[in-house]
């Protein structure tokens, strides 16, 4: 299914979580977006990690290493094939997005699937690797967003 023409543009796209993360960054400037931006940022960082550590752990093979005639696109991916981290990173940003109840979120949605669905299209990633990316970034989420509903309850009882 892939086109030639389409490499150089999946391969631009499937790079871009810097991108992202520098805008929610940028985010923490301005005080209406702050909470939303260190939410997401803190959903990011725990997953980050935590996909580091599975990686480590797994050490699962990328898909155009162990199945035959099928060839990667772009250069050698570092680590190993199970979570995806670009997958991860991106629902991060979704997830984080979504538990704000932000207006945005189905934009993130969009940008998260792409960029899964880019892992795919380069044959570095199995869906496996796509779902326990996903599903990773919704559990380390769901704990900042907890952590963080308590540190504001805590907060208000405290004043």
């Amino acid at each position: 299914m892939r086109q030639p023409s389409l490499n150089d543009l999946v391969l631009c796209f499937t790079n871009t979580i810097w991108l992202a993360t520098a805008f929610a960054a940028v985010l923490l400037c301005f005080r209406k977006t702050r909470s939303l931006a260190l939410r997401v940022l803190l959903g990011l960082a725990l997953t980050m990690v935590c996909s580091t550590l599975l990686k480590a752990l797994f050490q699962e093979p990328r898909p155009f290493l162990t199945i035959p005639g099928l060839e990667r696109v772009g250069p050698i991916p570092g680590g190993s094939s199970f979570p995806s981290s670009h997958t991860a990173a991106a629902f991060a940003l979704f997830w984080g997005t979504l538990f704000a109840k932000n207006r945005w979120w189905p934009l993130v949605l969009l940008y998260a699937v792409g960029i899964a669905l880019s892992r795919l299209y380069l044959g570095v990633h199995y869906p496996t690797d796509l779902l326990g990316g996903i599903v990773l970034s919704l559990l380390c989420c769901w704990i900042v967003t907890r952590l963080w509903n308590r540190a504001i309850r805590h907060r208000k009882e405290s004043i």
